[in-house]
């Protein structure tokens, strides 16, 4: 990685955790609630310069704590990666009950890799998960390397993903030949889909969410730091293309468009903004898009 671009993730990444320590009240916390925000806004904190060391550390690890967890359709996949990821981090202290695998047990494809991810991470991955996941593989790689996130759909954001989520488990087991093979071969498709511009997530579910931009840029960074050379050009106009839709305040869209483009700090529940889903929230898509900026930037 070039080290202009590096640079670019990360001071991306800083400007947009100050803006969400911001808008994080110590009593309240995000002006809209999250289903799995806090957990990654404490992940992405963790990366930020200070290491850890600020309010929004703090502040979003009472929120997580906080949160209702009751509810069967709270999103432990996404908290329990991200507090297994915090805990590589750097020494973290969790509470006993969010230390664990949980699941919720959503069956779309990116939900079932981040679980296995989860068992990888807890500890709790055996002979049958390994199996279940070369079977996928196979099932769910269509041949021009496209990951299906469901049967007979397409969408470039959940592929994305995907591959963000066996970049992480190529970092666990390295030495995996087809895993390694499986993710390179859906880097390649992405690459076939990248604009000159830069655009890349055109189709299907989440088209030019934030979300699915930064599992691509970390996932695409990985991939040429890691494993194998990637076309700079291509590399610069994703760059290119997320970063300049960044505000002054640091906050980014939700969806990059600059056509009717979204108004700052919109919401679902106010008046649902185009290219939304019911489910989609600043508050989860904004940390995480930090972390992917600041894990790109330290990449070596």
């Amino acid at each position: 990685m070039t080290n202009s671009r590096k640079i670019c993730y990360q001071q991306s990444g800083e400007r947009l955790l100050q803006h969400l320590d911001g808008l994080m009240h110590p009593d309240t916390g995000y002006p809209e609630e999250p289903s799995w925000g806090y957990a990654f806004t404490y992940l992405a904190s963790l990366h930020g310069s200070d290491g850890g060391n600020t309010s929004l550390t703090q502040k979003s690890l009472n929120h997580l704590v906080q949160q209702d967890k009751s509810s069967p359709n709270y999103s432990w996949e996404f908290v329990v990666y991200a507090l297994q990821a915090a805990k590589t981090s750097g020494t973290v202290q969790l509470p006993d009950r969010l230390n664990d695998y949980r699941e919720k047990g959503t069956r779309m494809f990116n939900w079932y890799l981040l679980r296995t991810l989860n068992k990888r991470l807890c500890g709790r991955y055996n002979a049958a998960d390994h199996l279940k996941l070369f079977i996928a593989s196979k099932i769910f790689q269509q041949s021009s390397g496209l990951i299906l996130d469901e049967f007979q759909t397409r969408s470039l954001q959940y592929h994305a993903f995907c591959l963000f989520i066996l970049a992480e488990l190529i970092e666990i087991t390295p030495q995996n030949p087809w895993l390694k093979n499986w993710f390179l071969k859906g880097i390649e498709f992405s690459l076939q889909q990248i604009l000159s511009d830069g655009t890349s997530l055109y189709l299907g579910r989440g088209q030019e969410q934030i979300f699915g931009y930064g599992a691509l840029i970390y996932s695409l960074e990985y991939c040429h730091t890691k494993l194998r050379p990637i076309d700079e050009n291509k590399l610069n106009a994703v760059n290119t293309r997320v970063l300049n839709f960044q505000r002054p305040d640091g906050s980014f869209p939700l969806v990059l468009r600059h056509r009717e483009a979204e108004v700052p700090n919109a919401k679902f529940s106010a008046e649902p903004p185009g290219g939304w889903y019911g489910y989609n929230t600043l508050f989860d898509y904004q940390p995480f898009l930090a972390y992917c900026l600041l894990k790109a930037s330290k990449l070596s």
